[in-house]
Formats: C-alpha cells, sequence, structure tokens
C-alpha cells in the first residue's frame, strides 16, 4: 500500500484536533456550542425591581376565579302582580237577618231580635207594614241617616 493514504489517514484526526482547539470550545460538537445571540453581553443597565404588592388580591379577584363563569342567558323580565281590583269603598254592606219583629208598624222604624239574639233598631221609609211578632228575613246595612228608632243596634233596612 503506498505511503501517501497511510499519512492523510493519520492527518485527518491530527487536523480535527487542531481545528477544535483554535475554537477553544475544547472540541465541542458544532450543535452543542452557545450561539453568539446567547454569548452576547449583557447591557450595563440594572433592572427595577418590580413593587412587590402590598396586600393580598382583592377577595373579589379571587373568588371570580373559583366561580364558574356566568350564563349567557339574560334573565326573565318580572311583571307587576295582577292584584284584583277591591270593591268600591261607597259600595254598601249589606248581610241578611232572620229574627223576630218586636217593635212593628207602617214605619219608618221597626225593632227587630235576631236568632242570635241580637236586638236591632231598624229604620226602613219603604219597608212597608211589618207586624210585631212575626219572623222576618230582611236585608239590612249600616244606618246612614242619624234617626233614633229606639233600643238596638242602629240599622238601615235596603229595599229592592
Amino acid at each position: 500500500m503506498p505511503t501517501a493514504p497511510r499519512a492523510l489517514l493519520l492527518l485527518i484526526p491530527l487536523l480535527t484536533m487542531v481545528a477544535c482547539a483554535s475554537t477553544g470550545d475544547g472540541g465541542t460538537p458544532p450543535q452543542d456550542r452557545p450561539t453568539p445571540s446567547t454569548t452576547a453581553p449583557t447591557p450595563s443597565v440594572t433592572p427595577t425591581p418590580s413593587p412587590e404588592p402590598s396586600s393580598p388580591p382583592a377577595p373579589a379577584a379571587t373568588a371570580s376565579r373559583a366561580r364558574p363563569p356566568l350564563s349567557a342567558t339574560e334573565p326573565p323580565t318580572m311583571r307587576p302582580p295582577v292584584v284584583k281590583p277591591s270593591p268600591p269603598s261607597d259600595l254598601r254592606q249589606t248581610d241578611l237577618v232572620s229574627g223576630t219583629v218586636t217593635r212593628g208598624g207602617t214605619g219608618p222604624c221597626y225593632g227587630l231580635v235576631a236568632e242570635d239574639g241580637t236586638e236591632y233598631a231598624l229604620h226602613g221609609p219603604d219597608a212597608g207594614e211589618l207586624r210585631a211578632g212575626s219572623v222576618v228575613t230582611l236585608r239590612i246595612t249600616i244606618a246612614r241617616a242619624r234617626i233614633n228608632c229606639g233600643p238596638g243596634l242602629p240599622m238601615s233596612i235596603v229595599s229592592q
């Protein structure tokens, strides 16, 4: 075998060692060597430290992280409650009362003792004749006129 190729085989490792020694990396492969951008000198200006928070974050900020997000659906619109109209206050409240006539006649004043024992002093100019001792059922209301018809609770007879 010729001597030249043998010398060339010895020369290749020697050249590799010389090339590595001239770069100063001690034989580090090129893919592992640092790039020039990472070995650039850092600026001489020192960064200003960021201020430390003086208090912990607001409770709303931490609570909002724990809660799920609100729905995107709009809530229903509430309507005002439906209230039945009250009856007119000028209507007269009437009651049916059954009892015995104690003071009768052609009117306008009468006496009545109801089945429950309540005594009424009734005024009814249009009631007609009521005989004492008869049992009747009358529609009565609170007396509007101040007429004294004797002893008992003053009421008025409602004529139809």
